[in-house]
């Protein structure tokens, strides 16, 4: 074949190679060039991954956990361990869905802005997928409430001194008008930089945080002492399920990789990193402070600059999380209604009214603690503890077409999976109840527009 018959059957109008030439065993990650993608770049790496996924989760979560101790007692330490563990087997489980599915139909190797969405859709139908975008847009767009108004208390207690006058609920609508131009990212490989931002402040405010803690030992700090009551325990057991619910976002960083089967690697470093941290803060807060810690611990520690520096890192790190984590509502939003990548306008007009949403819930329920249980307990427990075993289990029992591989699964890998899924309904049930209760009970703050 000559030179010219070859450039006149490799140029021209033609279908998206991996659309229509890919097979069975065509590999799921393809060489590309640099510029093949819809952004102009290759995708993620690796750490850029790793750092992404621990940079959403380690923030919110963490200056909550101490008072999820002080509800559950020192059971607490175990639990979070625990939960931990479950949420990084349901992230893998997740990856692997995706894979499952890319092995089987070459058009999942394409750039996809709805990816849980669509595994719920082939492993359960789309009733099913359809209670799952709901799931991530309430997960996401809770976790996006709390990082803003924790952001918003942070800079308050920076700010006190300087501008005395303003109030919390101020403070928030500020912090959201300045967060409005930053959600105009496309997809986390156009800002994977803020993960690194959002983890290497959160790494450093809670290494400063845990040495304010240790500066202020006490010699008998007070603990409840005996078994804890079912409604503080649980609703501390939505906490910290909600500082482990990633997963929502899950798909949607591991559809931007280079090489998405090597989610799996970066899941595993993200999920020992947090808990590193988590463990550091939660330990700590509740052994100094004990009964007396408040549900933002660093309410409690004495206004030096060592506390000081830790809020501006940390306020630093909530914004940048926000970006990472309201992403994936934006796109699925944008996908709902169909709106066109390189529609400029309708992009800026859902994203705009996710915003004004995120503005009105926030100055409703003024209290991050109880929206953080709530959402941990109901839609995070659907989509970290739940989905992802059942979407697992449903994929690999479905039937096979003709050329397709048996998926082999150990049989422990399954009866794991059975028992994530009912500790995960179990307490979705419990920690539910627990955070209605804690919302609609005497002491709910009143919002601010009243």
């Amino acid at each position: 074949m000559s030179k010219s018959t070859l450039q006149t059957k490799t140029s021209g109008p033609s279908e998206p190679s991996g659309a229509n030439n890919a097979t069975e065993s065509t590999p799921l990650v393809a060489k590309q060039p640099d510029n093949d993608d819809e952004c102009g770049g290759r995708g993620l790496s690796v750490e850029q991954t790793c750092v992404l996924i621990a940079g959403e989760m380690a923030g919110s979560g963490v200056l909550a956990l101490p008072k999820a101790l002080a509800k559950t007692g020192w059971i607490g330490v175990p639990l979070i361990v625990l939960i931990c563990v479950i949420a990084a087997f349901s992230g893998k489980r997740l990856g692997d869905c995706w894979s499952i599915l890319e092995a089987r139909d070459p058009e999942m190797r394409t750039r996809k802005r709805n990816p849980y969405a669509i595994i719920v859709d082939q492993a359960l139908g789309k009733k099913w997928s359809v209670v799952a975008s709901i799931a991530i847009i309430v997960t996401l767009f809770g976790a996006s409430v709390v990082c803003l108004l924790l952001a918003a208390q942070i800079i308050e207690a920076v700010m006190l001194a300087i501008a005395p006058s303003i109030s919390p609920c101020l403070w928030y609508l500020i912090v959201v008008g300045a967060m409005t131009p930053l959600l105009f990212f496309g997809t986390p490989k156009d800002f994977h930089l803020m993960g690194l931002i959002a983890f290497g402040t959160s790494v450093l405010a809670c290494i400063l945080y845990f040495t304010q803690i240790m500066n202020e030992v006490t010699p008998y700090p007070t603990y409840r002492v005996g078994i804890h009551g079912f409604m503080d325990f649980f609703l501390a057991y939505g906490t910290i399920m909600f500082s482990f619910g990633g997963a929502s976002t899950f798909p949607t960083i591991q559809n931007d990789m280079a090489d998405k089967s090597k989610f799996g690697k970066s899941l595993q470093y993200s999920f020992m990193a947090v808990l590193i941290l988590y463990l550091m803060i939660a330990v700590g807060g509740y052994a100094v402070y004990g009964e007396r810690v408040l549900p933002n611990v660093a309410q409690n520690m004495a206004a030096t600059p060592l506390t000081l520096t830790a809020n501006v890192l940390m306020a630093i790190h909530l914004v940048s999380a926000f970006i990472i984590i309201i992403n994936p509502v934006c796109q699925e939003m944008e996908e709902l209604y169909n709106v066109p990548r390189d529609s400029v306008g309708w992009r800026m007009a859902i994203r705009l009214s996710i915003m004004a949403a995120i503005l009105f819930i926030g100055e409703s329920i003024p209290r991050f603690y109880t929206i953080l249980a709530l959402v941990g307990a109901t839609s995070i427990a659907l989509l970290t503890y739940i989905l992802p075993s059942v979407c697992y289990l449903c994929l690999i029992d479905q039937p096979l077409r003709e050329g397709q591989a048996p998926i082999e699964t150990p049989s422990w890998r399954r009866m794991v999976c059975y028992e994530v899924i009912g500790l995960g309904i179990i307490g979705a049930v419990a920690a539910t109840i627990s955070a209605l209760n804690a919302i609609f009970s005497t002491s709910m703050a009143t919002p601010c527009y009243l």
